[in-house]
């Protein structure tokens, strides 16, 4: 009886290492794929407004640390920090595999207009820096992109405030 059950685990793994065999290898994001920039124009704010609410907002969007700002200059505009956010990989075996997504962010601002750009990414995990896949971008860039919509909907709010 015990062979019986040694051989029905060994069929099993066989075709779980067969079934992951026959897999096609995951494709990593392209370097288009590895910048995401935004241009956006906010009509009736100075480039000192958009400084301050930019750099307040990358400081309170991404991550609990306050160290993440490594520059900021606002004669020029500019926000840079450092930062991650939680991510997700799913595992063909089990639980889904658990990332911080690293990035640089850059807030550049002049009158009535802000662009934001994310880059320098890669995935850290408890096993060291990870390739960021194709399919780990289609999960992260809506993620990014909703930050930016709710710094520019700020603003809106903002207007609506001074006209109460």
């Amino acid at each position: 009886m015990k062979i019986f059950k040694t051989i029905k685990l060994l069929i099993i793994m066989l075709l779980m290492v067969w079934g992951c065999a026959g897999q096609p290898a995951p494709e990593p994001a392209p370097p288009d794929d590895l910048i995401i920039r935004r241009v956006s124009v906010i009509p009736g704010f100075t480039k000192k407004q958009l400084f301050d609410a930019s750099k307040k907002w990358v400081a309170q969007s991404f991550s609990d640390s306050i160290d993440i700002i490594q520059y900021a200059n606002s004669s020029k505009g500019i926000v840079i920090g450092k930062t991650f956010i939680p991510h997700e990989r799913p595992n063909r075996l089990s639980t889904p595999d658990h990332y911080e997504c690293r990035f640089t962010i850059m807030a550049e601002t002049k009158d009535q207009k802000i662009r934001t750009t994310f880059k320098d990414f890669y995935l850290m995990s408890a096993f060291g820096p990870q390739i960021i896949l194709k399919s780990d971008m289609e999960v992260i860039r809506p993620k990014l992109e909703n930050t930016v919509n709710a710094l520019i909907s700020s603003f809106s709010a903002i207007v609506q405030e001074e006209n109460w």
